[in-house]
């Protein structure tokens, strides 16, 4: 096997938050950096566009990863790095109200919550959160409010996705949620321009291979051989051998198998005028809605929507795949606006063929254990990405983490190398 210097090449796959931060740090720490993106655009699932609504500024709509959360201190460092600010949304990612369940209150919920929390910890290993949602002794719409918060959130449904889940959605306090001034995709645009020419997009990797003399990469763009890669892509296109080729040996497999990847689309609706700003939630629809505060300091004329779980996509898209019937639903639900007549922006995680659906999530029996496992390496060929992370699964925060993990890996590893040669001269 090739041995890992100080200064040795290293490919990072994906211009995602993880690989990019991966990257960021090689590159800080002496090593020469190529980051390969299929796209023609950095941030992955990190993606921010404007609209007009109505007004002559253009409003910034998030269409993938939206909300930065309390502990997102990796995040909050590479955004003082690189100078950009966060927005305070005005309203709370964590408390909604109930649209469609008038005798069930927000209160109702968070105990019920509270309550199947308390059981998920008396299992050894977790077994699935309808397990112990079918454990709590709560009307029927109760607990289906809570599978729908559970649904929503993790983009799973609730008997595919791990009890443990629920001690993040148990947590109701009206803590304040920001966003990137300007857009979250400001941040990984940021990183990949201090990266430079080192980032090459419209290049997809086909294969990878330890050859023992290097690890060798094939790309659209030719093949070319490293001293180690960090493969900082989406949970499905890992799995997918037929989409890129990895020497994944058996317990890789095997913990990658334990986690999920969510399936989950987002709905944007202009309105005439800016409303307050709000949190609702459809428990029957699997959705919920929003608006909040920008950059400007005022409420966004956008109602913001987010749905979750494979049943949930599949239930709205509609003969035609149009998901006019989660458009019409959002409306229903939100008398207190008024809607314009523009177009819709709807975007659809599933359909994209570089994603392949949203972020992860835990299976039964899988969790935070598995975390070690799916970030070890395989000879030089290293593994980042939200998946991974063992406190922010699925979260922009888990994505920056893992990627720095990930060259923290290959700097000891490099570092090791050069204490031996030391040590022998």
């Amino acid at each position: 096997m090739s041995t890992l210097r100080e200064g040795a090449r290293i490919a990072v796959l994906g211009a995602g938050l993880a690989g990019l931060a991966a990257a960021t740090q090689l590159k800080s720490d002496g090593f020469q950096v190529t980051v390969f993106e299929a796209r023609d655009r950095s941030g992955g699932r990190v993606w921010s566009e404007s609209i007009s609504a109505g007004r002559e500024e253009p409003c910034i709509i998030e269409r993938g990863a939206e909300f930065v959360l309390n502990g997102y201190t990796t995040m909050r460092r590479l955004l003082a790095h690189t100078g950009l600010e966060l927005v305070d949304t005005g309203m709370s990612y964590y408390v909604r109200a109930l649209a469609d369940t008038p005798k069930i209150s927000t209160d109702d919920v968070v105990e019920a919550g509270r309550a199947a929390a308390a059981i998920a910890r008396t299992y050894d290993t977790p077994p699935s959160a309808e397990t112990v949602l079918q454990r709590l002794e709560l009307s029927d719409r109760l607990v289906d409010a809570l599978r729908g918060r559970i649904e929503i959130s993790t983009a799973v449904a609730a008997d595919q996705v791990s009890a443990d889940t629920l001690e993040h959605i148990a947590s109701f306090e009206p803590l304040p949620s920001w966003r990137v001034s300007g857009g979250n995709q400001e941040l990984p645009k940021a990183l990949a321009a201090r990266l430079g020419s080192a980032v090459r997009y419209r290049e997809y990797v086909h294969s990878v291979q330890d050859s023992g003399a290097g690890v060798v990469v094939e790309t659209t763009g030719g093949v070319a051989v490293f001293d180690a890669v960090v493969v900082a892509l989406p949970l499905s296109l890992i799995r997918d051998a037929a989409t890129i080729a990895l020497p994944l040996p058996g317990w890789k497999k095997a913990a990658l198998g334990r986690v999920l990847q969510g399936d989950a689309a987002k709905l944007h609706l202009p309105l005439r005028s800016a409303p307050k700003t709000s949190a609702v939630m459809s428990t029957n629809g699997r959705f919920w809605t929003w608006t909040a505060t920008d950059s400007t300091g005022t409420v966004t004329p956008v109602l913001n929507s987010f749905m979750g779980s494979p049943g949930a996509l599949d239930r709205a898209a509609g003969s035609d795949d149009d998901f006019q019937a989660w458009i019409t639903h959002a409306q229903h639900i939100r008398p207190d606006l008024d809607f314009d007549e523009s177009e819709a922006v709807t975007t659809i995680w599933r359909h994209d063929p570089l994603a392949r659906g949203a972020y992860a999530a835990f299976g039964p029996g899988g969790g935070k254990k598995d975390s070690e496992e799916l970030e070890r390496s395989v000879g030089h060929i290293y593994f980042a990405g939200e998946y991974a992370d063992p406190d922010f699964t699925g979260l922009m925060e888990g994505a920056l983490r893992s990627g720095e993990r990930a060259a923290a890996r290959i700097h000891h590893a490099a570092v090791g190398v050069a204490a031996e040669v030391v040590g022998v001269q």
